[in-house]
């Protein structure tokens, strides 16, 4: 008995609609795993570009006082270090707060404070860092430390430590630099060493 053509696709087996479903079901989910991984690689850099900003700023502004640690500040015959260590609100010596839009002051200052302050307001305002909520501050804390016990030390940190017999008198000027980002959950810290 011959067998034709008809008879041959008789015993082929389709694919089903079942079977079809399933596998489309399948890629479905495959896909929505790749998407949420891509959107998390996305949020990822995101953060990884705003912390690298904030690092380089951060280092600006340690630079910046550094380069201009003996300038004049408002007060007549003070160092803008000196002024940065006694002139403090809140224990900080620089506060932008949250969120700000930055300076929109555009004077010309006759002192080194004011011409950084406008500066710094201007750096780490919402134009250049994102912005997520009021825990996203940034404020610099400068210090200064020696050993009252010497002649002519009055410092806010008394350093008392004797290091092999002798003490330590010079006066430091340290400087705490941070920004939080995130909505507060990273935060970058830098101290530094002003004189």
């Amino acid at each position: 008995m011959v067998v034709t053509g008809i008879d041959n696709r008789k015993k082929e087996k389709g694919m089903t609609l079942l079977e079809a479903l399933v596998s489309t079901a399948i890629i479905g989910i495959g896909f929505v795993a790749v998407f949420q991984m891509v959107n998390y690689s996305v949020q990822s850099i995101d953060v990884s570009g705003e912390r690298t900003k904030a690092n380089y700023l951060v280092s600006m502004v340690a630079e910046d006082l550094i380069a201009e640690k003996n300038s004049d500040s408002p007060t007549s015959n003070v160092k803008f270090m000196d002024y940065l260590v006694s002139n403090k609100s809140g224990g900080k010596s620089w506060n932008m707060g949250a969120c700000s839009s930055g300076s929109s002051s555009t004077g010309n200052f006759t002192n080194v404070t004011q011409n950084k302050f406008e500066k710094w307001d201007s750096r780490f305002s919402k134009r250049r860092i994102k912005c997520k909520g009021p825990q996203d501050t940034k404020f610099l804390k400068v210090f200064d430390i020696c050993n009252n016990n010497a002649s002519g030390n009055t410092c806010n940190y008394n350093n008392t430590r004797n290091y092999s017999g002798t003490g330590i008198y010079d006066k430091w000027i340290v400087g705490k630099m941070e920004v939080n980002l995130n909505g507060g959950k990273k935060k970058k810290f830098l101290y530094f060493q002003i004189n």
